[in-house]
């Protein structure tokens, strides 16, 4: 009977039953420790997080959406990939469990530097998610968010906070970034992202420093300005360019704002030169810096010449009144009047006293913008002012000449009414009035001899044809009047 069994049991080794047995075995052992084990890490990643009293009040957990299924996964297939090994080597099937060996013995190699990596990413995850967090909530309680949302024109405040809070949390990822690729020994892509963060890192220090100098330098600029606008608002010297009408040119701040604001810029374009220098940026801090440096050179031309312009001004406001009021003393307005160019006594229409006193304040301006450009070297704007201010003077000149033409015409005609003709009185006027145009046009050079030349002829056509007509159309009476000529200088 022993022999019996012993050949039945020789039967089962020899075919190998054994071993498919212990195969099956193995593969249903390792499918359920796969299973309870993926099920046993998803469920401890469901229930890890970040502590929230380290977190300020309002933030969020960091949470990646189903990184405890995908975790649970991987553990599951790896130790099934296990357990299908098992199978083939009690199975002594090498030849199909040597491709699955090699990319174990492959992945088992390049275990360290993946899970290097991942715990790497999982601290980055963690850190960025915290970042962001404290980014949004600090946005959104200082209420800072709703200040950059007024001055960039953003409708929802809150989207302001969010971009910022996604900003610093891609940051923090960038970051760690090389950390990673390093710990996967991927090195082509490392090198350049390292030589960026140097880069990136070596240039913080001299951003910080250009910042602190603006501001630092805009602040005390701030206060240099308030101070001057104080004082000359102390010294009375606002309310004295009041008086003398400055608040028409430089607005409801009158003489302290613009002072005032002179002295900001003064102070501000010293410190914008330290800022960029400290950035050592050379092309651009060497073009700026050369720039404000031939501005600052000039301050002095420029202040003396905005002083000129400036007093200009001032003269020009007491010069317009007080020549208005003493033309119109002098009867200026009624003299107008009388020569029918306005209506005596018309409020509609401007007085005449007061375009003499705009007259009077545009000539003193121009004159003192004249010095302001010869002092800044701007001598083709000078030529041009002087050009345009001899041209004005001789326009000026033919206004006049023509006024006066104009009032000397209609004083004639004025004189002849009764005693001639409408037709000699009319001839009289238009004569009058065509030789003033003739002077005026002739003082304002424009044309030049051809101007001259046209009304000497056609005052000469005028003339022939006046004696043409009277020599042929009146024969007679020429006759009769010769003959009375001659009889009285017989007699």
């Amino acid at each position: 009977m022993q022999d019996f069994f012993k050949q039945i049991w020789q039967v089962i080794v020899d075919s190998n039953l054994l071993n498919v047995v212990g195969a099956v075995l193995i593969l249903l052992i390792g499918w359920l420790i796969a299973l309870y084990a993926s099920r046993r890490i998803s469920g401890s990643l469901q229930k890890l997080t970040v502590r929230k009293d380290i977190l300020p009040d309002g933030a969020e957990v960091p949470r990646i959406s189903h990184a405890d299924t995908l975790t649970g996964k991987i553990i599951y297939y790896v130790i099934m990939i296990f357990a299908v090994l098992g199978c083939f080597s009690v199975l002594n099937l090498n030849a199909a469990a040597a491709p699955l060996q090699d990319f174990i013995s492959t992945v088992a190699q390049y275990a360290p530097n993946i899970v290097g990596a991942l715990l790497l990413a999982a601290v980055a995850w963690i850190v960025a998610g915290i970042v962001r967090s404290v980014t949004k909530v600090t946005l959104l309680k200082s209420k800072l968010n709703e200040r950059l949302a007024a001055q960039i024109g953003v409708e929802r405040p809150e989207a302001v906070a969010e971009y910022a809070a996604g900003t610093a949390y891609c940051t923090v990822f960038l970051f760690f970034l090389p950390a990673i690729l390093n710990a996967l020994k991927i090195y082509g892509i490392t090198q350049p992202l390292q030589a960026m963060f140097e880069k990136v890192l070596t240039y913080i220090p001299n951003l910080l420093a250009a910042v602190a100098i603006l501001v630092v330098g805009l602040f005390v600029a701030n206060l240099i300005r308030r101070a001057v606008s104080g004082l000359i608002v102390i010294s009375r010297l606002n309310a004295f360019g009041e008086k003398l009408g400055v608040s028409k040119l430089f607005g409801n701040g009158g003489l302290a704002s613009m002072v005032s604001i002179v002295a900001y810029v003064l102070v501000a374009i010293p410190v914008v030169i330290s800022a960029l220098t400290a950035l050592k940026v050379e092309a651009l801090s060497s073009s700026v810096s050369g720039f404000f440096d031939k501005l600052l050179n000039a301050t002095g031309d420029i202040i003396g010449a905005s002083l000129i312009v400036f007093c200009a001004v001032l003269a020009g406001g007491f010069v317009s009144g007080l020549l208005a009021r003493l033309v119109a003393d002098f009867g200026f307005d009624r003299l107008i009047a009388g020569m029918g160019f306005r209506r005596e006594g018309d409020e509609n229409s401007v007085a005449p006293s007061a375009v003499v006193g705009k007259l009077a304040f545009l000539c003193i301006v121009v004159l003192a913008v004249l010095a302001a450009c010869e002092i800044l070297g701007f001598e083709q704007l000078a030529n041009l002012i002087r050009t345009l201010a001899a041209f004005g003077g001789n326009v000026l000149l033919s206004i006049a000449v023509l006024l006066i033409g104009v009032w000397l015409a209609n004083f004639a005609a004025d004189s002849l009414k009764g005693k001639c003709g409408a037709v000699i009185v009319a001839a009289v006027r238009v004569g009058v009035i065509v030789f003033t145009v003739a002077l005026a046009i002739g003082n304002m050079d424009i044309g030049g001899t051809i101007v001259e030349i046209a009304f000497a002829l056609i005052l000469g056509a005028v003339c022939v044809a006046a004696a043409v007509a009277f020599g042929i159309g009146g024969r007679e009476v020429a006759s009769r009047l010769l003959g009375d000529w001659a009889e009285k200088l017989k007699k």
